[in-house]
Parts: C-alpha cells; sequence; structure tokens
C-alpha cells in the first residue's frame, strides 16, 4: 500500500523532471539576466532545490498514486515562483532549509549520528542570510524535543546552533565584514502590510493548516501509521510557523510562498 523505495526507483523520474525544470529555468533567467556566471549559479541553486524536494516527495511514504498528486501541486506551487532565486540569499536559504526539511523528516533510512547537529547547522545559516527564517530555528529545536529518543539528540541541535553562530561571529571579526551585520539587522524592520492580497493568501494556507491538522487524526491512512503521523505533524508545524512569517515579513514579496509548496503539496496530497 506505501512505499519508502529507495532512491535508485525515482532516479529516472526525478532526473528527468529536473532536465525539464532547468531547462526552463535557464529560459527564464536568460531573458531576466545577461550575466552567464549568474545564470548558472541560480540555475545550479534551483535545480538543486527542486531535485532535492522531489525525492522528498517521492521517498515519503504514503500511498504510490497520490505521490503524483503531491509532484503535480508541488510544480504549481514552486515553478510560478522561482523568479525568487534571482535573490541569492533566498534561493540558498531555500537550499538549505529543504536539506534541513529532509534530514527532520527521515527520508533516509541511514540517518547521519550527526543528523540534528546538522540541522540546526543549516536552520542557522539560513537565518544568517534571511533573518525572518530565525524563527525556524525554534521550531527544529521544538520538533527535536518532540521527537525526543535520545538526550543526545538535543545537545546535537544546540551545538549546532551554537557553532554556527560562534564561526560567523569569528569570520566578521577577521574579515571585518560589520557591514553585513548592519544588513542583516535592517531586515528587523516589518514591511508594510498588504490586505489585498496577503489576507487571501493566509486564509488559504490557515484552511490547509487546519486541514491538515484534522486529517493528522480523522485520516487512518496517517494516524495509524506511527512513521507518517510524524512525518506530517512536522510539516503541520513547519506550515504553521511559515504562516506565522508570512504575516510579518511577506510585504510585496508574495513570491516566498515558495517556501510553503513542499508542506503544502505533500499535507494536501496525503489528505485528499
Amino acid at each position: 500500500m506505501y512505499s519508502n523505495s529507495p532512491f535508485n526507483k525515482y532516479f529516472f523520474p526525478v532526473f528527468g523532471l529536473w532536465i525539464i525544470f532547468l531547462g526552463v529555468i535557464i529560459f527564464y533567467l536568460n531573458s531576466k539576466i545577461t550575466s552567464v556566471s549568474e545564470i548558472w549559479t541560480i540555475a545550479t541553486i534551483s535545480s538543486l532545490s527542486y531535485a532535492l524536494n522531489l525525492i522528498t516527495i517521492l521517498c515519503s511514504k504514503f500511498r504510490k498514486k497520490r505521490k503524483i498528486w503531491g509532484v503535480a501541486i508541488y510544480n504549481l506551487l514552486f515553478i510560478p515562483s522561482c523568479n525568487e532565486f534571482s535573490n541569492l540569499n533566498i534561493g540558498i536559504t531555500y537550499l538549505l532549509l529543504s536539506m534541513a526539511l529532509l534530514l527532520m523528516l527521515g527520508i533516509f533510512k541511514k540517518s547521519s549520528q550527526l543528523k540534528y547537529f546538522n540541522i540546526g547547522m543549516l536552520a542557522s545559516i539560513s537565518s544568517l542570510l534571511y533573518f525572518p527564517t530565525i524563527i525556524i530555528v525554534f521550531l527544529f529545536l521544538f520538533m527535536t524535543i518532540v521527537n525526543y529518543k535520545e538526550k543526545i539528540n538535543i545537545s546535537q541541535y544546540i551545538a549546532g546552533v551554537l557553532v554556527t553562530g560562534i564561526l560567523a561571529l569569528e569570520i566578521t571579526l577577521l574579515t571585518d565584514s560589520f557591514s553585513y551585520l548592519a544588513n542583516w539587522a535592517n531586515q528587523l524592520t516589518i514591511p508594510k502590510f498588504h490586505f489585498e492580497y496577503q489576507i487571501p493568501i493566509l486564509l488559504i494556507l490557515l484552511v490547509i493548516l487546519i486541514f491538515g491538522w484534522i486529517s493528522q487524526y480523522s485520516n487512518k491512512n496517517i494516524s495509524e501509521d506511527l512513521y507518517i503521523s510524524s512525518q506530517h505533524t512536522i510539516l503541520v508545524f513547519y506550515l504553521l510557523f511559515w504562516i506565522l512569517i508570512y504575516a510579518f515579513f511577506m510585504g510585496d514579496n508574495y513570491e516566498l510562498l515558495i517556501f510553503v509548496s513542499l508542506p503544502v503539496s505533500l499535507i494536501t496530497s496525503r489528505c485528499i
């Protein structure tokens, strides 16, 4: 009924979709950006993010027939917003958070012993690149505590966050890059709220969130399997924290919906 098969079974579907996406993104960027090196940098980051999230969808444990819905919904949300990758900080943040979410969901059976340390580092680096994602650092800490199995997991996560912060401070001092800290601090301001599209977007996301939360307990395909239920809980909380980020920091950047493309696609495809 369910599938959590090794990646090699999904290699050709992922590779084929990745090639198509890479062609689309290069065509789009070629008409917007003149620098060849910048085009390939953005294309590399966006295509890696795209392939990584396809792997997450295809290797997640739920009905095979619904995985195609997950891929379709992900494409509908991700591709129209991929121009957000023209901002390298946003692009790298999305890639790092995709990696962190993949680790947190436990997609691969053989997880690294430093799994939670890596999650802490990835989340912390993301917050240094794009300030609003600092709230995700607290989300992953919360999920590490909720999924408590060994005391070392929590210690690893906190160590990953602290090591990243210390290294960032040392690099800043050694390279005299205080201007970066000033630019980062400028992100603390809350953008102007746009009722005309921000309210509808938040309402739609809240409906999906509530739908996902209800399905957590009413859908037998989710509630009766501990592994699926655990994954679903992480995705629901991830969506909740991004709703909070959108409420305060979306401003004119409605393309930031790219960050909820994965949780929305997985939650809706599992529940329909």
